[in-house]
């Protein structure tokens, strides 16, 4: 008998596993082509403004696509999940399945697995498709359409670097990507902090062979006792700094350009440097958190379907949207704020999580789930 029991559940699990995945992926879809239709409306006066063409506005809106799906998953399952739920009752199936012996928490487990894997797939495409598109689509944007032949993604002006204790680094420009450091000078410290050399030079580039900096037309500068300065040129010099260009984390930061690998590496860069850390800091622990985020709105807004069981679709499908679109706001708005050091990065990416967990612990418990 038990065995039959646990055969007649497994079946309707899967069968309500099933119900699951024709909303989810018609809805995502859907969305899908909103987004992409409103982003290339919204972009085509590129056409005018840079001189395009409507093949390469295609072309970044196709790229940028990857992220705006995975901030769009949250919404899609919660509502596929209503939809099922909602399906179920109207049809009597909810009625059948809780006078059969089920629980609400037995039918909610197979939607919840089917979103646990969403969210998975989610978290791999964020992680391991979302940079590299968002980086081209940035590249097509900046040397495409506006032109710029000679931008580059990893680069920044006025840069000062703390290249260890008794090494400071001045640039113009870093080109990180192409590994050049240009109008650049390193002051070189004693122990008692007096400056007692200065190497310039118009160049700092990455020599892949040897897997070092080289400095290329400077001058070294002796700083001697008595205020004497002794000048020495020089076509090429060998340096000891064997950052890779790779490793070195310049220009424009936002968090669909990054995996977490990348920030994790950015962070440990920015910390030897002495820079700000805040806005990495956050982006590592939203992205770690972006699963759970996920199954927290399913699991917030599921039990709307019980409770307004008796209501149509379409209520319960614009309460979901509601819920969905405020806990968005809200951890977007608490990201900001630990981007900006006004939160710890942890408090800003994990408290939406834990303190709608908590809600969703006394939802479950009012309504008896």
């Amino acid at each position: 008998m038990a065995k039959e029991v646990k055969t007649l559940m497994s079946i309707i699990s899967k069968y309500i596993a099933r119900k699951f995945w024709g909303p989810f992926l018609f809805i995502l879809c859907i969305f899908c082509l909103l987004v992409f239709l409103s982003d290339t409306i919204e972009k085509i006066r590129w056409i005018n403004s840079y001189s395009t063409t409507l093949r390469m506005v295609l072309k970044y809106s196709i790229f940028t696509m990857p992220a705006w799906v995975v901030q769009m998953l949250p919404i899609a399952c919660l509502l596929s999940a209503i939809l099922v739920i909602t399906d179920m009752i109207s049809s009597g199936e909810w009625t059948a399945c809780l006078a059969g012996g089920f629980t609400v928490r037995q039918i909610f487990k197979p939607l919840l697995i089917c979103i646990a894997f969403v969210a998975l797939c989610g978290f791999a495409v964020q992680e391991f498709i979302v940079p590299d598109l968002s980086k081209s689509a940035e590249l097509i944007f900046q040397r495409k359409i506006k032109g710029d032949k000679n931008w580059y993604f990893n680069v920044q002006n006025d840069v000062t670097l703390r290249l260890d204790d008794k090494r400071i680094l001045f640039a113009k420009q870093v080109k990180a990507d192409a590994g050049i450091m240009e109008g650049m000078f390193i002051d070189i410290y004693s122990k008692d902090l007096a400056l007692i050399k200065q190497i310039q030079a118009k160049r700092f580039v990455w020599d892949d062979l040897q897997k070092l900096w080289v400095f290329e037309d400077g001058i070294i500068r002796n700083f001697g006792k008595e205020a004497k300065v002794t000048e020495e040129p020089f076509k090429k010099l060998l340096s000891d700094y064997t950052v890779a260009p790779s490793e070195i984390a310049m220009g424009k930061t936002d968090a669909n350009f990054l995996s977490i690998r990348e920030i994790i590496r950015r962070i440990k860069f920015l910390e030897q440097s002495g820079l700000k850390i805040t806005q990495e800091h956050t982006f590592l622990q939203t992205k770690l958190a972006a699963p759970f985020v996920t199954i927290i709105v399913c699991l917030l807004g599921m039990p709307l379907a019980i409770a307004l069981k008796r209501s149509s679709k379409m209520l319960n499908i614009v309460a979901a949207i509601a819920i969905g679109f405020s806990f968005w706001w809200l951890v977007s708005v608490l990201s900001s704020a630990g981007q900006s050091g006004m939160l710890p990065a942890w408090l800003a990416a994990w408290g939406p999580v834990v303190v709608f967990a908590a809600v969703i612990y006394f939802e479950f418990k009012k309504l008896r789930i």
